[in-house]
């Protein structure tokens, strides 16, 4: 009976160590939003994901969402990688890319070559986005809420 209940404990503490919470998650994600109309609903927005340690990033992510949206100016720039990696979607939509974790910021600005949307520039035009310009900072972009992916 004690051995029982022996095995028991232990299978009860590992299925609570083994809980998938996401306050232990590795990273925060974040639906980016456009102030400008997009005409074709898979440009309307897409997800970032911030490496939840990175103190400085989420300072700031966070005083932009304390913000109203039309007084969101800070738009998101950062490195295009390979693959949707899980995350970059918009509704039922995956996008073919997504910005590296630990290579994107908030600015006020950027180069123009950046500026671009995430289908119809990125998506269509995959190959050239990813080999050529390689970093993505549409200009109209802001942080519109933090989401559970």
């Amino acid at each position: 009976m004690l051995r029982l209940l022996c095995v028991f404990i232990t299978v009860l503490l590992l299925a609570l160590a083994c809980t998938n919470d996401p306050d232990t998650s590795p990273f925060r994600y974040y639906e980016i939003g456009f102030h400008a109309d997009n005409h074709e609903w898979r440009d309307s927005s897409f997800v970032v994901a911030a490496v939840a340690s990175d103190t400085q990033l989420i300072n700031q992510i966070n005083a932009q969402l304390a913000l109203p949206e039309d007084e969101r100016h800070k738009i998101v720039v950062g490195s295009l990688s390979a693959g949707d990696a899980g995350y970059n979607k918009n509704g039922p939509y995956s996008f073919k890319w997504h910005l590296n974790e630990q290579d994107w910021d908030l600015t006020d600005m950027t180069v123009e070559i950046y500026d671009g949307k995430p289908y119809t520039d990125v998506d269509l035009h995959n190959s050239y986005w990813m080999n050529t310009v390689k970093r993505f900072g549409p200009w109209s972009s802001y942080i519109k809420k933090e989401i559970t992916p």
